[in-house]
């Protein structure tokens, strides 16, 4: 009878395997020499879980040395599946954007890729897959939010028969930094040459690191790795203003700020300058050096002295010119009374001895010489209305002025019937002796150029800005519209004295006064039908 003999040993799976299934047992001896190939260094693998399960991918053991030139290479290497997935990485991708080699393997590339060049890759992709290879420049995102600027370089795979992507990332931030420096370098420079100052750029030791041509030509000499100090001999009125000095503020923390120099040049003489520096620090607050600006204002200092000299002399001109018109009104008055004082008793004594021809010719002359004085009395006025404020500007009370003007034309109110109406004026910083003059010659042009009706004056006052306005109105024979300009000059009368007498000095004397308090004064008028004259003063609130 025949028995079946057994073992008296288990049968190892692969025998069991074996049996079944010799497809299986293949299969099985190809990951077993797989496994022993990772154990023994000779291959490389990486497991991918993709839709159908783990998928294993293998590097022959012959390209070790291929794969030993990738890992050293500088730049970054990933390899990608179709679907984007990433199946290699080695540390230098890893590095770069900021994470772990084993957690980039088997994740999705795009979680790397800033999201507004993805469309930018994507053609880079395909450009690859139709040409073989392609390259771009874009930015990759780090882990930690980051953008990377890089050039990658594509290249299309067939490995064991599937299409991978191998992507070789180089890092150009440095290169980035290094054409921003360059670029900083370039504006630099530009600002240099087109600045119209003169600007010198110094280190701590007072060497001249960089220079504007405004600077060369102020010079007027190379300056450029030269001192300061030879290239640049500068005095000021505390002494000389060297590279130690103005080092010296520096480190002190104190810039220097329109400091006035001057700068003595064998070709060129003595120039003025306006001197101005900064420090310059580096990112740790060290000192590097200053900055220094100058200002030519040679010209401007000669202008300045010659309008100096020029407003001396004229003040002395004026000086001397009010003392002689001073002196001469004074002392022609008084002549002028005497010859009408004697006229008048000449006319008085031989009033009957004399024919009528004769009586009228005294007659003239005594006008004549009232005229005169009250001239002489005009230009004596204007003088001292156009001399300078020695005197503290006191505050007056124009309401109180108003009152006494009133009361001075007392008699011509009454006689023409006028009517004088005046709003509450405010407290002017103006002497009172000058708005006493203004009052007296406005109230005193409305009565005397009035019209066919008796005379209505308005005045009134309001702010304007920083000054109060004060107009004086009225009813009268007003202004026309070529003379409104014309009136304020000297001498300038839109009358005879036939009909209306006076020495066409009033209102020239109305407008030095306002000016000499910052004010402004003028004239508005319909022809016939009133004037309304308007000055500005400074003064205080209400």
């Amino acid at each position: 009878m025949a028995g079946i003999r057994r073992s008296s040993t288990h049968s190892d799976p692969k025998t069991r395997v074996s049996r079944r299934s010799p497809s299986l047992r293949a299969r099985l001896e190809e990951a077993e020499a797989t496994i022993r190939a990772i154990e023994e260094g000779v291959v490389d693998a990486v497991v991918v879980n993709g839709a159908n399960g783990p998928q294993v991918y293998t590097l022959e053991g012959a390209d070790h040395p291929y794969r030993v030139l990738v890992e050293q290479m500088p730049e970054g290497t990933i390899t990608l599946d179709s679907n984007g997935l990433i199946l290699y990485s080695n540390r230098q991708f890893a590095a770069l954007v900021g994470t772990a080699e084993d957690s980039i393997t088997g994740s999705d590339f795009g979680r790397f890729m800033a999201p507004r060049d993805a469309n930018l890759f994507a053609g880079l992709a395909d450009t690859a897959a139709l040409r073989g290879q392609s390259a771009g420049e874009l930015d990759l995102r780090g882990i930690r939010g980051g953008l990377i600027p890089v050039r990658l370089s594509l290249t299309q795979i067939d490995l064991s028969g599937m299409k991978t992507l191998c992507i070789v990332a180089t890092d150009l931030r440095e290169q980035r930094r290094s054409e921003a420096i360059l670029k900083d370098e370039q504006l630099s420079r530009l600002i240099l040459e087109q600045a119209g100052e003169a600007i010198v750029v110094i280190d701590t030791e007072g060497r001249v690191m960089r220079c504007s041509e405004s600077a060369r030509k102020l010079a007027r000499a190379p300056i450029l790795s030269n001192q300061l100090d030879a290239a640049f001999a500068f005095g000021g009125p505390d002494g000389p203003v060297n590279a130690e000095r103005i080092l010296s503020a520096m480190r002190l923390g104190q810039p220097m700020r329109g400091v006035e120099a001057t700068i003595r040049n064998a070709a060129a003489g003595t120039s003025a300058v306006l001197l101005s520096a900064s420090p310059l620090f580096d990112p740790f607050n060290a000192l590097l050096g200053c900055v220094i600006t100058l200002t030519d204002i040679t010209d401007r200092k000669a202008s300045e002295e010659a309008l100096a000299r020029q407003t001396e002399e004229l003040s002395h001109a004026n000086s001397d010119l009010r003392q002689f018109a001073h002196s001469a009104s004074h002392d022609l008055r008084e002549p002028l009374r005497q010859l009408a004082v004697f006229s008048e008793l000449l006319q008085q004594k031989y009033h009957n001895k004399l024919d009528p021809e004769a009586v009228q010719l005294i007659a003239y002359t005594v006008d004549a010489a009232h005229r005169m004085e009250g001239l002489l009395k005009g230009l004596l006025d204007y003088t001292q209305a156009t001399g300078s404020a020695a005197a503290p500007v006191e505050r007056s009370d124009p309401n109180e002025v108003m009152r006494k003007t009133m009361a001075t034309f007392g008699t011509r109110i009454a006689e023409s019937g006028a009517r004088i109406e005046c709003e509450l004026l405010p407290l002017l910083d103006v002497h009172e002796i000058h708005l006493t003059q203004l009052f007296q010659n406005l109230i005193g042009n409305a009565l005397k150029y009035r019209g066919e009706d008796p005379p209505v004056i308005h005045v009134a006052g309001r702010r304007r800005d920083d000054m109060w306005q004060i107009s004086v109105t009225d009813n009268g024979i007003g202004v026309p519209p070529h003379y409104r300009e014309q009136i304020f000059h000297l001498f300038k009368r839109l009358h005879g004295g036939g009909k209306y007498s006076g020495s066409g000095i009033g209102l020239a004397i109305c407008q030095k006064i306002v000016q000499r308090y910052g004010g402004r004064i003028w004239v508005e008028s319909a022809g016939k039908q009133g004037a309304r004259f308007v000055f500005t003063l400074p003064g205080a609130s209400l």
